[in-house]
């Protein structure tokens, strides 16, 4: 006795703790994610989850082929646990199952005292209650990797989410929170005596984002008239973005416990990619968007006024080839200026005046509207886009610019590549007086103080004169999609680019308009609205759907006016 209770007493006393106390890890909740005026994007609920204690467990493999009798363990679940069983350290509880079911909670409640190591946990797992809506935007939580685990311990605890997609990923350190530990005194059949003592968990900081969530829904719905596109709202003067959708989308809610292979190949093998953001990592030839840009990089450079005119007769001849007018079929636009080549589109205005203007004071004029570069918003994966110069044809490729290249680019073509983001950026600055604006979704945040570029007022009467006619203009390209509602009225600019070449066969059979759908030009539409007094910016992108006037303006017409109804104050 002497031997037992004095000189091993403390080897016992750790022995008997061990099974009289467990401790169970306390998950901490998400900071809650709400759009501008309070909606809930991104939230908790109370879930129960089926943990094995590696400490207590005995023959794992057996305690799992006797749970599978209680609740429904799949196929997949054993494989990961039997994976994460050679990994895990012998100190940790494995997560078996989350989200019960009450049936299988009260089954596990039953037997826990048969399952030696079993634990049954209360928890808050995420949850989206707008997931189709906002799953571009918000993203979504799983899992920690490894590689993440070895940076954080607090990655271990069973049941650790982290942010995968959007804001979730982004700011995940912001709205992770802190975990807390409950030490529990069990008897002999593990049932839980008392609560020893707990350190609460503390939540992640909530977020709220400049979205618009009615904003947002609207412009999911207006996309869903395309098999694939994409479109962005922003305030021409703060560059909030008011809505920010990716079609087609994907439910976020999928991948909060673990998406099956089912699903999570149906979504990947979908060739309309509902899992990339193409607000920010599609990236597109501009087409006529660019058009602009090329009309300020002529005149900064003096080698047009707003009264020079060149003559379309269809087509450019420049050596010894020919580059076509989008109209050589009605023989082109004749003389024409500036602000009607903008509004028309004339193709062979913008290669006159790209050949003597070059390529590297277009790329100048570009870049200072944000094309070439990350705009920096507050999400993943963003892409930079090219604004392709002489340089850098001579440092990727080794070979010296050419004339036609140049030609090329001074229509949106060629090398030339902007994300959707990034037009809807460059057009808030031509709508707003040519102010720079930070994209940004993250609400009262501290935006950098910029300058008006140095532009004079006569250049932007001109280009959003341009702009106007393109839409509100008898002869402008989008007259069919213009706002019937004067005080409503858009501006903005069309816009078609090719996925493939189009050869002078298919110009003069016109087979090019019979291409099957992933051969088909994409269609794009920049504009803001109302023009008197600009507050919205928008670019749509409809891929594959051939021209930007019918196929992209329609839609940016429908969002401007849900823009201008919907949001009451920006």
């Amino acid at each position: 006795m002497y031997v037992l209770q004095v000189l091993n007493s403390r080897h016992y006393q750790l022995l008997s703790d061990r099974n009289r106390i467990q401790s169970l890890d306390l998950l901490p909740p998400r900071g809650e994610i709400f759009d501008r005026s309070g909606v809930l994007l991104a939230g908790n609920q109370t879930t129960y989850r089926c943990l094995i204690n590696l400490s207590k467990a005995k023959e794992v493999q057996n305690l799992l082929e006797n749970l599978k009798t209680i609740i429904n363990i799949d196929a997949q679940t054993l494989e990961r646990v039997t994976g994460q069983l050679k990994k895990r350290r012998k100190a940790f509880a494995l997560l078996l199952k989350e989200n019960l079911s009450w049936n299988e909670l009260a089954a596990l409640e039953l037997h826990v005292p048969d399952l030696a190591g079993i634990l049954i946990g209360k928890d808050q797992s995420r949850f989206y209650p707008h997931p189709h809506q906002t799953a571009h935007v918000v993203g979504y939580v799983g899992a920690a990797t490894e590689k993440e685990v070895l940076k954080n311990y607090q990655l271990e605890i069973p049941g650790f989410k982290v942010g995968k997609t959007g804001i979730e990923k982004q700011q995940d350190n912001t709205i992770r929170g802190q975990s807390g530990l409950k030490r529990l005194e069990v008897n002999a059949n593990q049932r839980v005596v008392r609560v020893l003592d707990t350190v609460e968990s503390i939540k992640g900081r909530d977020l709220h984002l400049t979205l618009d969530f009615p904003l947002q829904k609207a412009v999911g719905d207006i996309l869903k008239a395309a098999k694939s596109a994409a479109a962005v709202v922003l305030d021409v003067w703060t560059g909030a973005v008011l809505a920010l959708v990716s079609h087609p989308s994907f439910d976020a809610n999928l991948f909060t416990n673990g998406i099956d292979k089912t699903q999570w190949k149906a979504l990947v093998d979908n060739p309309h990619r509902p899992m990339t953001n193409k607000i920010i990592s599609g990236q597109y030839s501009p087409g006529s968007t660019f058009k602009m840009i090329v009309a300020l990089a002529a005149l900064k450079k003096g080698v047009v006024q707003p009264n020079t005119s060149f003559h379309c007769p269809g087509h450019y001849d420049f050596y010894n080839h020919r580059f076509h007018c989008w109209n050589w079929r009605t023989g082109g636009h004749g003389n024409i200026t500036l602000e009607p080549a903008i509004s028309q589109s004339c193709d062979v205005y913008f290669y006159n005046i790209a050949t003597m203007v070059g390529i590297d004071a277009m790329a100048e004029v570009a870049k200072e509207f944000g094309l070439g570069s990350p705009t920096g918003i507050e999400l993943v994966s963003e892409k930079s886009g090219l604004v392709p110069d002489k340089n850098w044809k001579r440092l990727i490729k080794n070979q010296p610019w050419t004339a036609g290249e140049t030609i090329n680019v001074s229509i949106g073509q060629g090398a030339i590549l902007a994300t959707p983001l990034q037009l809807a950026k460059m057009t808030a600055i031509l709508a707003n007086g040519f102010h720079p604006i930070q994209p940004h979704l993250l609400k009262n945040i501290s935006l950098p103080v910029t300058t008006p570029l140095g532009y004079p007022q006569s250049f932007q009467t001109l280009i959003k004169a341009g702009m106007q006619g393109a839409v509100n203009d008898p002869h402008g390209n989008a007259f069919n999609a213009r706002i019937m509602d004067k005080d409503k009225q858009m501006a903005g600019k069309t816009g078609s680019t090719q996925v493939v070449r189009i050869t002078q066969q298919h110009r003069e059979q016109k087979t090019h308009n019979d291409l099957p759908y992933h051969l088909k030009e994409h269609a794009l539409f920049v504009g803001y609205a109302p023009v008197d007094h600009p507050r919205f910016a928008v670019t749509v992108v409809v891929e594959h759907g051939g021209s930007g006037a019918k196929a992209a303006a329609p839609l940016a017409r429908d969002i401007l006016l849900a823009a201008q109804e919907l949001v009451k104050s920006v």
